[in-house]
């Protein structure tokens, strides 16, 4: 007499299941990982990028405001020289009447003197700033300047000099400052300013 015996395989069956359930499951959280971190990894170079292009046009404009007050600088040392006998060596347009008289407070303190049409602010040419031969122009808005006299006591007098000491403050604008329009009014973007203060001896 022949007995059979029937092997029930159904628990091993639920048991390869359950792993390949829980393999998913750990599938499922790595790619959730993974995800999160692509997530933060694009989000930090956004940031990144943002950051280096606010560093970018403040150096910019950083440097449009030195250039503008070189420039004041050397026309006004040229316009003392020239007037005390010697010879020009520097070209501009910054003229004598670009000097401005002493005034207190300073006139550079305005702002509304500086964002307006006022002759107080001398306008550097934008070719100071912007290179030649370029198909397209760095700066839109040019940089500016304001040249005041220091009232200086003369050794052995009480009279105070204005020929001879003089405050430079000059503001330069990033490369996505718009033109300055008919009314020159206060710029959107960065904006730098420098001062400096020379002597003529």
């Amino acid at each position: 007499m022949r007995t059979s015996r029937v092997i029930s395989s159904t628990g091993c069956a639920c048991h390869s299941q359950a792993q390949r359930g829980a393999v998913l499951v750990i599938a499922m959280i790595f790619l959730l990982l993974v995800s999160l971190m692509t997530i933060t990894s694009l989000h930090n170079i956004a940031s990144s990028e943002s950051v280096l292009g606010n560093v970018r046009t403040t150096e910019l404009a950083e440097q449009a405001a030195e250039v503008a007050l070189r420039h004041c600088e050397a026309a006004v040392m040229d316009l003392l020289t020239v007037a005390s006998g010697g010879a020009s060596a520097y070209a501009s347009q910054f003229k004598q009447a670009n000097i401005l008289p002493v005034s207190s407070p300073p006139q550079w303190q305005n702002i509304a003197t500086w964002d307006s049409t006022s002759a107080s602010v001398f306008v550097a040419p934008l070719t100071l700033v912007n290179q030649v031969g370029l198909d397209k122009a760095t700066y839109k808005r040019a940089p500016e300047c304001m040249v005041e006299p220091v009232p200086v006591l003369l050794s052995g007098t009480t009279v105070p000099s204005t020929t001879s000491s003089f405050v430079v403050t000059a503001r330069g604008f990033g490369p996505e400052v718009a033109a300055a329009d008919a009314s020159h009014s206060h710029p959107v973007g960065s904006e730098v300013w420098l001062q400096s203060h020379i002597q003529f001896q």
